[in-house]
């Protein structure tokens, strides 16, 4: 982890499933040299993820609103109330072995156009960064199929300013509901390993790509 304060002693939250409901929590933080806009143009652009993601290796849009000025047919990146697919590798030893996951995003936020998904109320929970100007941020939630069968979760990506050329990323996962206790008891030392490699790989990925681009500048 990057940060002494975070994640808060307390665990962490979100809005779809609470502190006082969660069943399992998982968490990982890195700081990477590169701008955090260039880092969640890199975690929205999942047409992209074979390029960098082991945890990951395959994700699609399944389904998006439509909106005045985007292309209706351009499923590259994640927008607010996609419905998406992650193809998920949970053995690494097993790589083309896959489990396909159905995710809803629920928010995406950015300094320029800061959402209102989160309650003034909310910020102030140490999970999350306050300073609106300062974070860019996208969250998504399980739907479909594991909803039905009993699980909750909501994970978030927060992507800090700390300058031009560097920011901090914290992503987490909270899960409720009765199919979380059977998660937590086979996965959650496998989550939390798949987590620290999504962001070493990301981590490792956004910096090789700025380099290049600052040194063709």
């Amino acid at each position: 982890m990057s940060s002494s304060t975070w994640p808060p002693a307390s665990g962490l939250t979100t809005i779809v499933v609470p502190r006082k409901d969660a069943v399992l929590h998982i968490a990982s933080s890195t700081t990477i040299a590169a701008p955090a806009s260039f880092v969640l143009e890199t975690v929205l652009h999942i047409e992209n993820y074979k390029s960098w993601n082991q945890f990951v290796p395959s994700a699609r849009i399944l389904k998006q609103d439509l909106v005045e000025g985007r292309d209706a047919s351009d499923f590259s990146h994640m927008h607010k109330g996609s419905i998406m697919n992650f193809d998920v590798v949970m053995d690494s030893k097993k790589p083309d072995k896959t489990t396909e996951t159905n995710l809803l995003v629920t928010d995406i936020s950015t300094p320029d156009t800061p959402s209102d998904y989160l309650s003034h109320e909310l910020l102030q929970d140490p999970s999350f960064t306050a300073d609106l100007s300062k974070v860019y941020r996208v969250s998504w939630t399980t739907h479909g199929g594991f909803v039905a069968r009993g699980l909750r979760s909501e994970r978030f990506h927060e992507i800090i300013v700390k300058s031009d050329h560097e920011c901090e990323v914290r992503t987490w996962e909270v899960m409720g509901g009765l199919l979380a206790y059977t998660v937590k008891w086979m996965f959650q030392s496998t989550l939390q390993t798949k987590f620290e490699l999504w962001n070493s790989d990301l981590k490792q990925w956004c910096e090789k790509k700025y380099a290049a681009r600052q040194e063709a500048t």
